[in-house]
């Protein structure tokens, strides 16, 4: 995902390729990546990520997807508690401001500015705020078919 969002520094993939064959993942291209050194051609290293994701049944997202998977994951990590409402609300709405425009990021994007701005102008409201953020949340797991954190 950070790699399709442009977050992933190239020359770190012959690394991370030899840490995953040391966790036990195996694939032709995999190998190959993790023999090639930080100052091989970055077309060439993405070029055998990409293969070596495609030959463990790992496509990489498309930037749209990535965008998705990462405000989704932003909202589950709300309710499982790794990150603050306050901080999952303002990753879902920067993730949410690079989704194509429809009625529904709109909204979505309406609504997390709105919670967000609201933690921060009202402080003593703040435990109402966040249960509106969690519910929120929730929502839109629902609403991407993905299951909600108990």
């Amino acid at each position: 995902m950070q790699l399709a969002l442009g977050e992933q520094p190239i020359e770190d993939l012959p690394m991370i390729a030899a840490e995953a064959l040391a966790d036990g993942l195996d694939s032709p291209a995999l190998v190959e990546l993790a023999g090639l050194s930080r100052r091989d051609p970055p077309a060439d290293i993405r070029d055998l990520f990409v293969e070596a994701m495609a030959e463990l049944g790992l496509p990489l997202p498309g930037v749209e997807d990535a965008w998705r998977e990462r405000m989704l994951g932003a909202a589950e990590g709300m309710l499982t508690s790794s990150l603050t409402p306050y901080e999952a609300s303002n990753e879902i709405y920067w993730c949410a401001c690079h989704l194509e425009r429809t009625d529904t990021t709109t909204m979505l994007v309406d609504l997390f500015v709105g919670l967000w701005s609201s933690w921060e102008d009202w402080p003593d409201e703040r435990v109402s705020i966040e249960r509106d953020m969690r519910l929120a949340a929730a929502d839109l797991l629902r609403g991407h078919g993905k299951q909600v954190p108990e």
